[in-house]
């Protein structure tokens, strides 16, 4: 009996402690977890249902969409070269001008699901279908002369050779193929994820990037994990990212939830401009500082309106007066340098020394009349309208300012009389040739035109095979728009990001992009 209760005792104990251990390994384990989850400020409000790649407006949805899906061929955040995406290896066939993608084989979504050649395929046709992304003019070289209207529509330079290839024929080798290939428009959908009528996204769960969505709120509250099949999966990165509205609407500032220890990560497409998470990364001693190379560039861009209602002297005028407005502002705070051209002076495009002094001798010598109350000015995620609304109406009494989300050249407007003249804006146009970004810029009406004349500019610049041809066509337009007033250049800035110690930034100096893989923590 003795014996018995002994080896009761002894088994009660065993078990208490294997109990105990389970209860220790679990308890670690979600202490480990929460330790790796990442909580970002994001300057948007939209459901994850909001985002779709074949329609990128602002800053938001193209990180958004670049953490969540991966495209064919990606850059190199070091030197901006094309390194492998989906598609691991990517070659011209020298005699036949195809071009060849070759997909990783064993890349599955979160749920299993392989992603071959076939979603490839699906996903570049379903974006030639729904005929609206802004970064490259795709069809103009895979389907020129063919109107796509079902996935199911035949299309002579899309071929699926295998599984796990997909060749594109573009006619004749265009190099730069390969760098519109990168932009998250061209995002790897899987087939199964996006309703087969409609096209629409319809799963945001099983994706083609290093997360998914595993819930979303109708007020922009995103919680994201880590895929483990993807190729850019390690356990150093965030296991978990939870995407924070902030500034906007009624949500907290990204600098307020900071400093209320509410997130960790504030993005470098904040809505707060660069002075401000400078100053922070000062007033606090728990965050290191990420800035880019000085890529970003706040200028006045002239609309439509703008260019009907006011001559180019005047739109020079208005430039001038809004800079020295706005001078005392820019270049008293960090981060900012006087900027005279739209376009990095240390990049393609830039403007020669002749351009320059004719460009400043224009300015130099304007004396014409402008009056405030004839122009209607939008501020385009530029911080706090409290920077500029003093100064500018000092400036130019009767002016109307205000603040938007909305990119004039890609809103439908039932009057023209609702569409600013004018607005400030600071995007990122890169110092390379980009053609993504530049396609962006021209659809986005950053250069003026119509929208017909935006295209045929697109399509001859994306003709040319020479880049010192296509860079020359560039800094021409270039040119163009400072001499007549459709781009009046503020300043510059690097775009910047604030991370929490202990999480490292391993984030782009050379593009604006955000992609959390590359943070780590350990």
């Amino acid at each position: 009996m003795f014996l018995k209760n002994k080896l009761s005792l002894s088994l009660f104990v065993t078990i208490l402690l294997i109990g105990g251990y389970i209860a220790i390994k679990i308890q670690v384990s979600q202490k480990d977890k929460k330790d790796m989850k990442l909580r970002v400020a994001f300057p948007y409000d939209k459901p994850a249902s909001h985002y779709e790649p074949t329609r990128i407006h602002l800053g938001p949805e193209y990180i958004f969409l670049e953490n969540i899906y991966s495209p064919l061929v990606e850059l190199s955040n070091a030197n901006g070269q094309p390194i492998g995406g989906v598609a691991e290896k990517f070659q011209w066939d020298e005699k036949t001008s195809e071009y060849y993608l070759h997909i990783r084989k064993g890349l599955k979504t979160i749920d299993g699901y392989e992603i071959t050649a076939f979603d490839a395929e699906f996903s570049l046709k379903r974006l030639l279908v729904n005929s609206s992304n802004t970064h490259g003019n795709f069809k103009d070289i895979i389907c020129p002369d063919s109107e796509l209207e079902t996935i199911e529509s035949p299309c002579d330079g899309i071929e699926v050779k295998d599984k796990y290839t997909l060749i594109l024929r573009p006619g004749e080798k265009k190099p730069f193929l390969t760098h519109i290939l990168t932009a998250i428009d061209f995002a790897v959908i899987p087939k199964t994820s996006v309703d087969p009528k409609t096209l629409a996204i319809i799963d945001y769960r099983n994706t083609s990037g290093p997360y998914y969505v595993d819930s979303s709120s109708e007020d922009g509250k995103i919680l994201l994990r880590v895929n483990p099949n993807h190729y850019h999966y390690s356990d150093a990165l965030p296991q978990e990212v939870e995407f924070i509205p902030s500034g906007i609407g009624t949500h907290k500032s990204s600098i307020d939830l900071y400093k209320e220890g509410k997130v960790d990560h504030i993005t470098t497409i904040d809505k707060l401009n660069p002075e401000k998470i400078i100053n922070l990364s000062k007033e606090v001693n728990d965050a290191s500082l990420h800035t880019t190379m000085d890529i970003r560039t706040f200028a006045v861009f002239f609309t439509e309106r703008g260019l009907k209602e006011f001559s180019s002297d005047e739109r020079l005028a208005y430039g001038m007066a809004i800079k020295d407005a706005l001078s005392s502002y820019f270049l008293s705070q960090p981060g900012y340098q006087d900027r005279k051209q739209f376009l990095p002076p240390f990049g393609d495009g830039q403007l020669s020394e002749d351009q320059k002094e004719t460009v400043e001798q224009k300015i130099k010598n304007m004396k014409t009349d402008i009056r405030g109350e004839k122009l209607k000015l939008a501020l385009l995620r530029v911080g706090s309208i409290e920077n500029y609304q003093k100064p500018l109406e000092k400036a130019l009494p009767g002016i109307e300012i205000y603040e938007s989300n909305k990119i004039p050249a890609l809103t439908n407007y039932s009057s023209l009389e609702e569409m600013p003249h004018a607005f400030i804006g600071g995007p990122d146009i890169t110092f390379n040739e980009d053609i993504s970004l530049i396609t962006y810029s021209i659809n986005a009406g950053v250069f003026g035109m119509s929208k017909v004349e935006r295209q045929q500019w697109i399509a001859k610049y994306m003709s040319i095979i020479e880049k010192s041809a296509r860079l020359d066509m560039l800094q021409k337009l270039h040119f163009k728009s400072l001499m007549d007033g459709i781009i009046y250049p503020l300043a510059s800035s690097p775009y910047i990001a604030l991370l929490r110690k202990p999480w490292k930034s391993h984030l782009p100096q050379i593009f604006a992009n955000n992609p959390i893989w590359t943070i780590t923590k350990n």
